[in-house]
């Protein structure tokens, strides 16, 4: 994640996915699942900030602050759909 994100593309089925799609938009908006912390701090070494994970041991998702991963709270809506990729 280089720079800031371009924001949030919603793809159609069917729709040819280019690159630069991938580049500019798809990067941004996946969230890796990993078996546990360990297995996605070996997978990611030096992850971005904003970078999400979900991890299976825990059933919860994580945030890169720019210094540490930290649990994302309950409470917080969100509104996006975020499309899961498994490792």
């Amino acid at each position: 994640m280089a720079g800031a994100p371009a924001g949030y593309r919603t793809f159609t089925a069917g729709e040819v996915l280019t690159a630069a799609n991938v580049q500019t938009y798809l990067q941004d908006q996946v969230v890796m699942v990993f078996a546990d912390a360990a297995a996605g701090s070996a997978a990611i070494p030096s992850p971005g900030e904003g970078q999400l994970r979900f991890l299976r041991s825990t059933d919860s998702l994580e945030y890169f602050s720019g210094a540490s991963w930290q649990a994302v709270a309950a409470d917080v809506g969100f509104e996006q759909t975020f499309l899961l990729m498994g490792a």
